[in-house]
């Protein structure tokens, strides 16, 4: 009886030294990452005491791909280091994110750009009409006070029909100008309105529904597994 007991109690040391605990350390890159130990436990800690022997990890951070690996734990410390890859739905949202934002600059920036020269080459079509008309209402002005009959002729022969020509090449230029300016702001005013009306694409992080879709509760039998389908029916 004696015997069996130190028998008994040898065995017990041995499966107890043979169940030592070793500490692991995660190096996992991004630093904001989530982890389901052996289908159980979800952890954010990057520090782990667990029981020497193989255990399970699926590792999953925002915009990345969930990584499923098992880790064989050694007695004492160890470190893990991992660098989670992007997920394929991420990286399609980068893409459309881009074309998106370029469609934006073609139906909002460039034509606000080409509508704002616009508006400059209007003003200053305007600033030469106003100086032509000022200049012809000056030889008006001149023709009403001269006296001398040589300075009325040339005045009313040369100086002024010059200017009136002027004056309505001046006039011809703003007008052109303005109807421009109004085909522009009008152009850029519908694209903006266009613009509005396309969807802003969506990020949905199918990863981070993987990696919740299985989750363990606790049971009278040690647990059961919860888990979600999804399908369409169609007729």
């Amino acid at each position: 009886m004696l015997v069996s007991m130190v028998f008994s109690l040898i065995a017990s040391c041995g499966v107890l030294m043979a169940q030592s605990a070793g500490t692991l350390y995660l190096k996992i890159d991004p630093a904001n990452f989530m982890y389901q130990l052996d289908h159980k436990f979800t952890l954010q800690k990057g520090e782990v005491e667990l029981l020497e022997g193989p255990h399970h990890f699926s590792f999953w951070a925002p915009q990345r791909k969930v990584v499923d690996t098992t880790l064989t734990i050694p007695s004492g410390t160890s470190a893990f280091t991992l660098r989670l890859p992007y997920s394929t739905e991420y990286l399609v949202y980068q893409r459309d994110m881009e074309r998106y934002r370029k469609d934006m600059r073609v139906m909002r920036l460039v034509p606000a750009v080409v509508t704002s020269g616009a508006l400059v080459y209007t003003a200053f079509k305007y600033a030469n009409m106003k100086k032509a008309h000022d200049r012809l209402d000056d030889d008006r002005a001149a023709y009403d006070d001269a006296s001398s009959p040589h300075g009325i002729t040339v005045l009313k022969t040369q100086t002024m029909p010059a200017h009136k020509e002027e004056f309505d090449k001046a006039r011809n230029g703003f007008m052109v100008a303005a109807g421009i300016t109004a085909l522009f702001a009008g152009t850029t005013a519908y694209l903006y309105w266009r613009s509005g009306q396309r969807a802003k694409p969506e990020f949905i992080d199918k990863e981070k529904l993987r990696f919740d879709g299985l989750s363990w509760m606790p049971g009278p039998d040690g647990g059961t597994w919860q888990g979600g389908l999804t399908w369409n029916l169609t007729r």
